[in-house]
């Protein structure tokens, strides 16, 4: 959207008023084509600087609003010419044509990479997962799956990193059988403190993350089934891969754990 919205409004407008000031001033294509694409750029840059987007997609937008431009410049005549219909060149409109599909491309590669594919555009472009005969996971550690945003989370999270450490509580997770889709299975936490005591009486969730669309992001809160034993039974919606995030909390204080898991279709 960041791409695509200032683009596509670029690429309206531009042309719109070119051809309207065109018809005013039939012998100054080039010259009102130069002025809008100026003028194009000036107006988005407020908007990129408020809204800051990230240089690529910055730089992206900028490319477009000058292509229109020139586009139309190059198809307008000089001034002095007997002429003053608009006129197609060959050459130069394959290399624009060449360059205006990279761009088109590369909008598209940066829109799903910002935002991911929707779930039904996935499932038609995207092969099935196929689940294999035992689910595995993996906990690289207790990682805040979101420190890296501003340098204000960065501290939080360094902080909540040290005081984990310090607490040395000790965390047993995983499936209690083969997590299937549509099919209810037990997800079990044993939170250990360090002592090898089981904390009782903590707060914990799991944030089931999908990667390819948010929407299908889910949340359970784990029961104590008996001392320091948290579980709850968990349907998946689709099948592959999941990210899971574990948050223990009690007493004010909060032990969070990141992970990864495959579901299996059937």
């Amino acid at each position: 959207m960041a791409v695509l919205l200032p683009a596509a409004l670029g690429m309206t407008i531009i042309p719109i008023l070119f051809f309207l000031l065109r018809w005013r001033f039939p012998t100054a294509g080039r010259q009102i084509a130069f002025i809008l694409g100026v003028l194009a750029l000036a107006a988005y840059a407020p908007y990129a600087i408020i809204n800051w987007p990230g240089l690529d997609v910055v730089a992206m937008v900028a490319a477009i609003l000058v292509m229109t431009a020139f586009i139309l410049g190059l198809m307008s005549p000089p001034k002095h010419a007997d002429s003053h219909k608009m006129v197609f060149h060959a050459g130069p409109a394959t290399i624009i044509a060449f360059f205006a599909v990279i761009i088109l491309l590369d909008s598209i590669f940066l829109t799903i990479a910002t935002t991911g594919l929707s779930e039904n555009v996935a499932r038609q472009i995207l092969p099935e997962p196929q689940g294999g005969p035992v689910a595995t996971s993996y906990f690289p550690g207790t990682v805040a799956h979101d420190y890296q945003e501003k340098a204000k989370q960065f501290q939080a999270y360094d902080a909540m990193r040290d005081a984990q450490d310090k607490r040395g509580w000790r965390v047993h997770r995983g499936w209690l059988g083969e997590p299937v889709v549509g099919q209810s299975t037990p997800f079990q936490i044993q939170v250990l403190d360090e002592a090898g005591q089981p904390v009782e009486g903590a707060e914990v969730t799991a944030h089931f993350l999908r990667f390819s669309s948010k929407s299908l992001d889910f949340t359970r809160q784990l029961d104590e089934v008996k001392p320091g034993m948290y579980q709850a039974g968990i349907t998946p919606t689709r099948p592959g891969r999941w990210e899971i995030i574990v948050d223990v909390r009690r007493d004010g204080e909060t032990h969070q754990l990141r992970g990864m898991t495959d579901v299996a279709a059937h």
